[in-house]
Order: structure tokens, then C-alpha cells, then sequence
């Protein structure tokens, strides 16, 4: 999209989210804007998201054959269960009554027999070579998942209670009627040491791809580029995501789905506050004069952007509580001109490399 086509897009959903009164964003009755009784939040299917095992490229399928792909949410990839199931060489049962997941232990398979096994779920996460794997084109889907505080997790008859590298509580999700777990926290009872690619755009769990060659300064030159170009592409995504949810927000008359949105975006804003963080992080004594250029110029457009986002927060927030939020007019304004002009200038330099 071209930097006029963009503007026009701003000023559109500007005259969406200030064409409306602040008494049309009814309150979600909570009392908490993102917090809600049924649970329900804002999750993206990958497609774009690949999962590397022991270099292995994994393929997931469902019951009926079909692929399915990672689901992100805040920020945590999952996986299916027949995929963790397949992933694990376990056995996973599902107990309708107490609403629990056995992994490994179930109740017909208490001393988890390799006899009694089950091998229905094999097919549900296939390993190929690199030159196999083929990425689909199509890029990420807003979808509405539930979290489930509601379901417990078994492993070896052992609860198990996931969280994030922060320490935040994580719970299963049901998306499509399946239950997705957090790869990160599997990777971790299997033993494996995972990590995330933001070139490749890939989960790596298990063994690593090797280092780059410190002494190959082409080498390295490239790795750098394609790392900016992935943090740029992370960025506008971040930023037209921001936008589409407000856009939504003002059409919406649906409490719950407020909520999910208002929670999103905050959860956008911590995002984009990582990547600015890492991208000012970057090693810039082993770039190219181009490639520090294009980092600076990045990093300006992260900063401004960040703070574009925090503003739609803020917008966010006193709209789904049905407060004036006309004080904040200014600043969008300032803001979505600034980023666009700070967005382009790093364009120029990344697409330059």
C-alpha cells in the first residue's frame, strides 16, 4: 500500500472513531474493560508460522485430513491436540466429565503401554525435509477463540498449569471445537529446549539451526537484512492491526466482543513495546553502513508507532466505558501522519537493502 492510499485509510477510520459520539460504546457491564464472564478473546491462525523439530519442518493435520496451522495469542503459539499428542509420541484423552486432558497416564491406560497405545493421531503432525516444507501464501486470520480456565491438564496424572516466559498464567483455548495447547509449555515437558526464528518465522523446539560463521561478514550482512525486513513486516502488521480493531470497535454493538477488542489492542501495545526494544537491541557493529541506516530509520518508525498504539489504547479503553475521549483528537492525528512518514523512510532503506 502506497503512502497516500495509507493516509486516506487513517483518516477513514479517523472519521469512524470521531463521527460517532462516545455514548454509542456501550459498557460491557464487567466494570473491567477485558475482563468477561464467557471467556471469550482475540486469537490469529498462523498460516505464515512454521514449527521445526529436530530439523524436521512439521505439517498438522485434523481429523478429516485437513492442515490446520498455529494459533497466536497473546503473543504464545499453540498447536492442536492431536498435534501435541503426535508431537509427544503420547497418548491424549479427553474426559468429557471433569473436562480434563490426560496426556500420557489416561484413565484405560494407567501404566501407558506402548501395547495399548493409541496411534489415531500419528498422522496429525507429519515431519519433512526443509526443500519439502512448503508455506502457504495466505497471511494470518483474526479469529475468536475461548480461553478455558475451566479445563485441566494431566500429564502422567500430574495437573500441569502453563505459563509464559513471564510468568503469566496461560489456559488452554477451544478454537473449532479443538483444544490448542501452548507449544512452549509442551516443549518443556517433552524436555526440549525451544526458541522462535522471527526470520524464518519458525518454532524451533529441540535441536538448533548452527550459528552463522562471525567471520562471514556477507553472511552476516544478510542474516541482518532479512532481520530487519522481518521486524519491519512484524510492524506494519502490528500497526494495520490496531487500526481494523478500532474500525471494529466503533461498529460493533456487542459487549463481549468490546471487551475481546479493547483486551487486543493492550495486548498489541505490549507487542509493539518489545519490538522496539528489539530492534534497538540489534548488533549494529556487525552491520553494513546500508543495513544501520535502515535500523535507525526503523527504530524511529517502532518508536512512533508504539506510541500511535498507545493512543488507540487509550482510545480503546474510554470509548467501551462511554467517556469523551475528543482530548486524544490531536494527538491520533500527530501521530498517524508522523508514523506514516517514519514508516516510509524505513520502506525506502529495507526494500534499498
Amino acid at each position: 500500500m502506497n503512502r497516500n492510499k495509507r493516509i486516506i485509510g487513517i483518516l477513514i477510520t479517523l472519521s469512524l472513531v470521531w463521527g460517532i459520539p462516545g455514548a454509542v460504546f456501550a459498557d460491557t457491564g464487567t466494570g473491567t474493560p477485558g475482563k468477561f464472564a464467557d471467556s471469550k478473546a482475540i486469537a490469529y491462525v498462523k498460516p505464515e508460522f512454521a514449527v521445526q523439530m529436530d530439523q524436521k519442518w512439521l505439517i498438522f493435520k485434523d481429523a478429516n485430513g485437513q492442515r490446520v496451522y498455529p494459533i497466536v495469542y497473546n503473543g504464545n503459539t499453540y498447536l492442536p491436540v492431536r498435534a501435541i499428542s503426535a508431537l509427544m509420541d503420547e497418548e491424549i484423552r479427553w474426559d468429557n466429565y471433569s473436562k480434563t486432558v490426560y496426556i500420557g497416564k489416561t484413565l484405560n491406560n494407567p501404566n501407558k503401554s506402548k501395547a495399548k497405545r493409541s496411534d489415531e493421531n500419528k498422522e496429525a503432525a507429519q515431519g519433512v525435509d526443509r526443500d519439502s516444507y512448503v508455506k502457504p501464501t495466505w497471511k494470518s486470520a483474526q479469529v475468536t477463540v475461548s480461553l478455558r480456565s475451566d479445563i485441566t491438564i494431566m500429564y502422567d496424572f500430574e495437573v500441569q498449569k502453563f505459563t509464559d516466559i513471564s510468568g503469566n498464567r496461560m489456559y488452554p483455548i477451544l478454537y473449532q471445537e479443538s483444544t490448542y495447547l501452548p507449544v512452549r509449555s509442551i516443549a518443556q515437558l517433552m524436555g526440549k529446549v525451544i526458541s522462535w526464528d522471527n526470520v524464518e518465522k519458525t518454532v524451533l523446539i529441540g535441536s538448533l539451526q548452527e550459528e552463522p560463521d562471525s567471520q562471514d561478514s556477507e553472511k552476516i550482512q544478510t542474516i541482518y537484512t532479512k532481520s530487519l525486513k522481518a521486524e519491519f513486516e512484524s510492524a506494519i502488521e502490528l500497526y494495520d492491526q490496531a487500526n481494523a480493531k478500532i474500525v471494529e470497535l466503533q461498529k460493533t454493538t456487542d459487549g463481549a466482543m468490546k471487551a475481546m477488542l479493547v483486551a487486543s489492542i493492550s495486548a498489541d501495545v505490549k507487542d509493539a513495546e518489545k519490538q522496539t526494544i528489539t530492534i534497538n537491541n540489534m548488533k549494529k557493529s556487525r552491520m553494513m553502513e546500508d543495513e544501520v541506516a535502515a535500523q535507525k530509520a526503523l527504530y524511529e518508525f517502532a518508536q512512533i508507532s508504539e506510541n500511535y498504539l498507545l493512543v488507540l489504547e487509550n482510545i480503546a479503553y474510554l470509548s467501551v466505558s462511554g467517556k469523551d475521549y475528543s482530548v486524544l483528537t490531536d494527538t491520533f492525528v500527530n501521530f498517524a501522519m508522523d508514523s506514516q512518514l517514519k514508516m516510509n523512510a524505513a520502506r525506502k532503506l529495507i526494500e534499498g537493502l
